[in-house]
């Protein structure tokens, strides 16, 4: 449901435009998958010569930060630096292992969308590191060919198997996680007979001295239980390895420690040796663990909860494979983190405690959350808008009487906000009432078509002095103007007149007149005073940001971008958040809406639900009598999500 479709919509293109041309800063550019980046390549006027060889790293990159789940290059890049750090000659079998990893997969021609993300590397990498780290203790020295031959032919291998279990797990709705790395790693120390315990699991790169456990000792075996992931115990490199993740995702960071942080405090609850805890021996599989159960889970009470069991199960699994493995001198590797997150991950669907975040739809955990909580404040807009007892009976008749659904009447309101204007502020102001307004009604734009205004009008180009631009004064200015009788009240022939004299002649767009008119006579008088107006006008300007809500909400439920809205895609949202099922009266006022097949259209029902939050707002403002500060407060609260 959260897929970026394309958009032919000429409002929402522009607002989509709008949002592209303000300048992220840097930290934001490399934060989260980095999506422009491949873009940026493709779009590029290098030769395919230069640009082939830059994506294929880029994307080995993203192998590596994705055995923490990251698509990030840059938390590759981090991560790959943590490994020279721990042994350059581990970290070289890393890169040749990636390399041939993502080759096979290319020469394979497997989807080459896994391999853009990185999916094809993430199992090979690993595959290096454990054959280089298992063949010898030596850190920066001791090449040799069969290692490196090991580390191909293995490569390739895990590579195949990431497919084929890819497949297998496809109805679960689940990935082989590492399992193809320790299928094939422990595939070649048998044929190797390569069987004995290696120097991480038994005699640490980096000597700790076997001491008893203390506070010191639990932090960094902590720390360094993220690194051991990577086979890497060098606590440096497990600093490294937490900022790459974080470079990512902060969430997915603090996971990957806490769950390291469980790992450790359950092994020393359970009195486990206190150098293997200081080593991180125990912290990486469930680091794995809790930061796997955050990212298929979107980040909750219930998924933390759940992802914290995982991570003290997977000790115990640990432990127990641990036992079983050591008689034949085997590893146990990630094998306890992919034994219990498949356990947690294939029960997705079944429990309605935690919402599970499609495959092809992951990004990181804040991008996760913040969708759900769009999907859940448009459901609240939607219901909120059919069960309004405003719009009972006929809804699609009144809606389009009320508020000019023809697309011709809202681009002339626009036109005549747009002129209005640029007489009162001047072409270049941006801020004003109905600037406001008109990006909520339409986009259209052209010059001004009124030659001779008359001269009182002109005089209210004075706002632009630093001295007028009071809230209070801008907007009594553009009340006068429409107050020909000076009898401090727009009447709704004033406001007609108003709106006419700017060329606004069309039936639709007088209807829509009609509808904002109304919103503004809070107190139901049938006139507006200048209280009145100025409460509208603070309104007006939270319509673009309401809007824009409701918008992105059907962007995301329209499946198939259509730029039309079923009943169907619905209730597959529905389901998706957990919700209950639409009722069956929801369901008949839906229908009531849907053109001629049985669509909801997207401008009609983005209008429909943008126009009832502002009357929502409207009423509550008017049943507790709030000042103008409390409705500003009022109004922030409305469009926060």
């Amino acid at each position: 449901y959260f897929s970026n479709n394309d958009c032919d919509d000429d409002e929402i293109a522009k607002m989509k435009q709008s949002h592209s041309s303000k300048k992220p800063s840097f930290l934001n550019k490399i934060n989260g998958t980095m999506p422009w980046l491949p873009g940026l390549m493709h779009g590029s006027s290098a030769p395919n010569i230069v640009k082939a060889p830059i994506l294929f790293m880029e994307a080995s990159f993203r192998g590596i930060a994705q055995v923490f789940f990251q698509n990030n290059p840059l938390s590759g890049m981090l991560i790959l630096v943590a490994m020279f750090v721990q042994s350059s000659r581990v970290a070289v079998h890393g890169i040749i292992a990636i390399v041939c990893g993502n080759l096979s997969g290319l020469f394979m021609g497997f989807d080459k969308s896994f391999l853009s993300c990185g999916l094809f590397g993430y199992n090979s990498f690993l595959v290096g590191l454990a054959i280089a780290t298992f063949d010898s203790a030596e850190m920066h020295m001791g090449y040799n060919w069969s290692a490196a031959i090991g580390v191909i032919i293995t490569s390739y291998f895990s590579s195949v198997l990431f497919v084929m279990l890819g497949k297998m797990l496809a109805p679960y709705k689940t990935p082989p996680f590492t399992l193809p790395f320790n299928i094939s790693t422990l595939a070649f120390l048998l044929v190797m007979k390569q069987i004995t315990r290696n120097e991480v699991n038994e005699e640490p790169l980096v000597s700790v001295a076997a001491n008893p456990l203390t506070a010191k000792a639990f932090f960094a075996g902590s720390i360094r239980g993220v690194g051991q992931v990577f086979l890497a115990n060098n606590i440096i490199s497990g600093v490294l390895v937490l900022v790459g993740i974080m470079l990512c995702s902060r969430i997915s960071a603090v996971a990957a420690f806490v769950g390291s942080l469980v790992g450790t405090a359950v092994a020393a609850l359970v009195g486990e040796d206190a150098a293997a805890i200081e080593n991180g021996l125990y912290g990486f599989n469930s680091s794995l663990t809790l930061t796997a159960m955050v990212m298929f889970y979107v980040p909750s009470l219930g998924s933390v909860s759940f992802g914290i069991v995982a991570s003290v199960v997977t000790v115990f699994v640990q432990l127990a494979l641990a036992e079983t493995l050591r008689v034949y001198g085997l590893p146990f590797m990630t094998l306890p983190f992919c034994l219990a997150a498949l356990v947690f991950i294939v029960i997705q669907g079944t429990t309605s405690n935690v919402i599970s975040v499609p495959l092809s739809s992951m990004t990181t955990p804040e991008d996760h959350l913040k969708r759900v909580k769009r999907l859940s404040a448009g459901f609240d807009l939607l219901f909120g808008a059919i069960r309004s007892s405003s719009y009972k009976g006929d809804l699609r008749k009144s809606w389009k009487s009320v508020v000019g659904y023809k697309k011709g009447g809202t681009k002339r309101m626009s036109s005549v906000l747009e002129e209005y204007d640029e007489e009162v502020h001047g072409v270049e102001e941006s801020g004003g009432f109905f600037n406001c307004c008109k990006q909520l009604f339409g986009s259209s734009s052209r010059e001004s078509r009124i030659k001779n205004i008359q001269q009182s009008f002109r005089m209210s180009v004075a706002m632009k002095n630093r001295a007028l631009r009071d809230e209070k004064v801008s907007y009594s200015r553009m009340f006068t103007y429409i107050d020909k009788n000076d009898d401090h009240e727009i009447t709704k022939s004033q406001f007609e007149e108003f709106l006419r004299s700017f060329g606004l002649d069309d039936e639709v767009g007088l209807d829509f007149a009609l509808e904002a008119f109304l919103l503004m006579d809070l107190d139901g008088s049938g006139d507006i005073d200048l209280d009145e107006f100025i409460a509208f006008a603070k309104i007006s300007r939270h319509m673009p940001a309401i809007r824009s809500l409701a918008v992105k909400f059907f962007d995301f439920v329209d499946v198939n971008g259509d730029r039309a809205v079923e009943i169907a895609e619905l209730d597959s949202a529905c389901q998706y958040l957990n919700l209950p099922p639409i009722s069956d009266d929801d369901r008949g006022s839906l229908n009531a809406l849907c053109n001629e097949d049985d669509e909801l259209e997207f401008d009609m029902i983005v209008n429909f639900v943008t126009i009832f939050k502002l009357k929502s707002i409207i009423k509550e403002y008017q049943e507790k009598g709030d000042s103008g500060h409390n409705l500003d407060e009022s109004l922030r609260s409305s469009v926060r999500i």
